[in-house]
């Protein structure tokens, strides 16, 4: 039985309006992906220190690797110490080309100003960017419950019921024009260690505009 003119445009439309009313795959800032949602921090160095800011909104198009972790470095050779370091001398040696790179830091137990130990925890992060010459490197607090680290994928807590699931302490994403590149996820079974800082930093190069 053929069907009719009619009958065949009715059936596209059909078709179109089901596609249409798919929901698009949700972004949590996988590879491959564009970034999902604004990450509004308190940030502690950069052009709007003891402000509320969004890095990932400051460095728009541009090639960018941002780290965020659940504890700040214990001491400079710390191997989360040493990756910022290497990132912002990496971000010195690349203004040219628009490259620059920030970290955010998931110590606050609640938002900024409800947290009673904020002003401790700005002071410690203070005393880390000091100490580690972080010139070109911002860096920023948050609470590891805020929205956003849900949104980026990133699990804060061992999941008790599945023992493959471990928290990320580290979270590397390097992205350009808004579309991440590479991520890696160091957790208390994969840490984050040299052979992965040159994998991170081989990444950063790829993602620079050619020369």
């Amino acid at each position: 039985m053929r069907l009719g003119l009619l009958g065949m445009i009715a059936l596209i439309v059909s078709a179109g309006a089901g596609l249409a009313q798919q929901p698009a795959a949700t972004s949590t800032a996988q590879e491959g992906q564009l970034l999902p949602a604004p990450f509004r921090v308190y940030a502690v160095t950069g052009s709007r220190a003891q402000f509320v800011h969004d890095f990932f909104v400051e460095r728009d198009l541009d090639p960018t690797v941002a780290v965020i972790a659940l504890q700040t470095p214990t001491n400079p050779q710390d191997p989360l110490a040493v990756l910022l370091q290497k990132l912002n001398q990496f971000a010195t040696a690349n203004k040219a080309s628009r490259f620059g790179a920030f970290a955010i830091f998931l110590t606050l137990d609640k938002g900024f100003y409800e947290d009673p130990d904020r002003q401790k925890k700005v002071g410690d992060l203070e005393s880390l960017n000091k100490q580690l010459t972080l010139s070109d490197l911002p860096v920023g607090l948050a609470s590891a419950d805020a929205e956003p680290v849900k949104k980026y994928g990133i699990v804060t807590k061992d999941d008790p019921l599945n023992a493959s699931v471990k928290k990320h302490t580290v979270t590397v994403l390097v992205y350009n024009k808004h579309k991440v590149e590479k991520r890696f996820v160091f957790t208390e079974d994969k840490k984050l260690d040299e052979a992965a800082i040159r994998d991170i930093l081989a990444a950063a190069e790829k993602i620079l505009p050619a020369k």
